[in-house]
C-alpha cells in the first residue's frame, strides 16, 4: 500500500468528547430511543489514525468491543504500538481503505467517522455512508462530522486563496510557511470596515492558532467540501440513514427551548425539525456540523419530554465561588463553571449544581438530584449552553482513591513516553507539566500504599507528607485520572 499525505504528516490525534458513545446515547434518550449501553457495546471508528480517540475507549471500557481503521499504515502502527504495550485484547486497528471495507467488520452499536466526510473525493463519502449504512446495529448511533455550508463559503474562499498562492510549491515545510505568511499579510491589511472582509479575518486568525498540521490537511488538502445539512441528510436516507441531532448540545437549543427566532423558522418550515435545524444554520453561517446518525424507522419522540433527563448522567466542574454557600436558603450563591459564573437562588438548583460539582468529573445520576420541573429544565437550558454534560452513564473513573491507588494506565504510558498533555478518564485532555506530579502519576500503578507513596517522592527534595499525598490524589481524582 502506498504511503499517503497522512503518513507523511501525521494528523493530531487526540480523544474528542462529542463522539463519545455515551454523549451519542444521550440523545437517543432524550428522544426516547433505544440505544446500547457502552459498558459492553461494539464501536467502530473509520479513520482512527493514531488511536487518540479509540485507545482510551478501549481503557475506559475493558468489556466493549473496539475496531478503528484507517488508510495511513503509519498511524496505525502507533496505534497498536499504544494498544500492544497497554495489552488491550478488546481494540483491533487495522489499515484499511473505506473502498475496501466490508461485512468482516461486523456490526457495531456505535459508528464514528470524525474529521473524514468532507476530506475524501466523492465515491469514499459515498462508500462511507454505504458502510455505516451495512455496519450499523438495528439500534445502533453513528456520528459523521462535515464542513457546513453556509459558513465554511468563507473558509473556501480563503483556501482557494491559499492554493493559488502556493502554486508549485511542495512539502509540508515549504507550503506551511508559504500558508502562514500569506495569512498574516491578509490579517494585517483586510479592513475591519466591512462584514466579509472581518469574517476573512477572524477565519484567518484561527487558522493561525490551529496545529500546522491540521491546516495542510484541512485546508490545504487535496478535498475540503461543505455541504449544506439537507444534502448531507438526504445522501445519509439514500443508505437507510436518518438524522437524530447535533452531537454539539449548542444546536438542541431551539429544539428544547424555542425563541423568537426559533418560532419564525419554524413558522416558515411547518414545525420540520430539519428544516429548523437548517434554516439556524443559515441564520448563524455555521460552519462545521457533527451529525448523530440512527436507521431510517428508529423510533424519535419529539418533542422532547424535559422529564427524560432524569435518565441521564450530568457532569460539569461546578464550584460555588460564594464563602459559606446558602444551599437551603433563598441566598443568592455564585457558581463557577469553568471561565463562565451563574448566579442561582431556588436552594433546588443550588443543591444541584453543588452535587454535580462535587461529582465531577464523574457525574452524578440526574435521577438522584433534587425532584421537580424546574431542575430537570434548568440541567436541560445548562446543557443547550454547554456548562453541563449530559451521558447515558458516569465516566469510568474513581473519585475516592483505594489504599493502593491506580492511575489510568493510558496516561501513565504517556508521561513515560515524554508527552506533556495526557488522557482523562472521562475522555478529555489535561496537561501535567510539573515533572514531580508526573513522576508522581506514574507511581500510581496499585502497587503502592500512600505510605509509600509519600516516601519515595520525598526523593524529589523535600518531605512529602501522607496527607500531601491524600491532597495530590484527590486533585488527580477530580482531574479525572484515577481508575475505578
Amino acid at each position: 500500500m502506498s504511503l499517503t499525505d497522512y503518513d507523511r504528516v501525521a494528523y493530531p490525534s487526540q480523544p474528542i468528547r462529542q463522539t463519545h458513545p455515551e454523549r451519542l446515547a444521550a440523545a437517543a434518550v432524550l428522544l426516547d430511543a433505544p440505544y446500547v449501553p457502552m459498558a459492553r457495546a461494539r464501536v467502530l471508528e473509520i479513520g482512527c489514525g493514531e488511536g487518540g480517540n479509540i485507545v482510551p475507549l478501549a481503557v475506559a471500557y475493558p468489556d466493549a468491543t473496539l475496531v478503528g481503521f484507517d488508510l495511513a499504515s503509519s498511524a496505525i502502527a502507533a496505534g497498536q504500538g499504544v494498544a500492544d504495550q497497554l495489552e488491550l485484547g478488546n481494540l483491533r486497528l487495522e489499515t484499511l481503505d473505506i473502498l475496501d471495507a466490508g461485512p468482516e467488520l461486523g456490526e457495531f452499536d456505535y459508528i464514528i467517522a470524525h474529521g473524514v466526510y468532507s476530506w475524501v473525493p466523492a465515491p469514499v463519502r459515498e462508500a462511507l455512508l454505504r458502510l455505516i449504512g451495512a455496519r450499523l446495529a438495528p439500534t445502533g448511533l453513528a456520528f459523521v462530522s462535515f464542513n457546513a455550508l453556509p459558513g465554511c463559503h468563507v473558509r473556501m474562499a480563503l483556501r482557494e486563496m491559499l492554493l493559488h498562492h502556493l502554486r508549485g510549491v511542495e512539502g509540508f515545510e515549504a507550503r506551511l510557511a508559504g500558508a502562514l505568511s500569506f495569512l498574516e499579510l491578509l490579517i494585517s491589511t483586510l479592513p475591519d470596515n466591512t462584514p466579509t472582509a472581518l469574517a476573512m479575518k477572524t477565519e484567518c486568525q484561527g487558522m493561525l492558532k490551529r496545529d500546522p498540521r491540521v491546516l495542510f490537511h484541512d485546508e490545504l488538502g487535496p478535498v475540503y467540501a461543505p455541504f449544506h445539512l439537507h444534502e448531507f441528510v438526504t445522501d445519509a436516507a439514500g443508505h437507510g440513514l436518518q438524522f437524530v441531532a447535533d452531537a454539539e448540545s449548542l444546536w438542541w437549543r431551539e429544539e428544547l427551548f424555542p425563541s423568537d427566532l426559533g418560532r419564525k423558522i419554524s413558522a416558515i418550515v411547518g414545525g420540520d425539525h430539519l428544516g429548523l435545524q437548517q434554516y439556524l444554520d443559515y441564520v448563524a453561517a455555521r460552519f462545521f456540523r457533527q451529525a448523530i446518525l440512527a436507521r431510517t424507522g428508529a423510533p424519535l419522540s419529539r418533542p422532547v419530554d424535559p422529564a427524560r433527563v432524569r435518565a441521564l448522567w450530568a457532569a460539569a466542574p461546578a464550584k460555588a465561588l460564594t464563602p459559606d454557600p446558602d444551599l437551603v436558603g433563598p441566598t443568592p450563591v455564585t457558581f463557577g463553571i469553568g471561565e463562565s459564573e451563574l448566579e442561582l437562588e431556588e436552594p433546588a438548583l443550588k443543591q444541584m449544581l453543588h452535587r454535580i460539582g462535587q461529582n465531577h468529573p464523574r457525574g452524578v445520576a440526574v435521577a438522584e438530584l433534587p425532584p421537580g420541573s424546574a431542575v430537570e429544565e434548568a440541567l436541560l437550558q445548562l446543557f443547550t449552553m454547554g456548562r453541563v454534560q449530559l451521558a447515558s452513564g458516569p465516566a469510568p473513573l474513581s473519585l475516592q482513591p483505594g489504599e493502593r491507588p491506580i492511575a489510568s494506565p493510558l496516561a501513565r504510558l504517556q508521561i513515560r513516553q515524554g508527552q506533556l498533555e495526557v488522557t482523562t478518564l472521562d475522555h478529555g485532555s489535561v496537561r501535567l507539566g510539573d515533572e514531580a506530579g508526573r513522576a508522581f502519576v506514574t507511581r500510581l500503578d496499585g502497587s503502592r500504599t500512600r505510605e509509600a507513596l509519600a516516601r519515595e517522592m520525598s526523593a524529589f527534595g523535600q518531605t512529602v507528607t501522607v496527607a500531601q499525598v491524600d491532597a495530590r490524589l484527590n486533585q488527580l481524582a477530580h482531574l479525572g485520572l484515577l481508575a475505578a
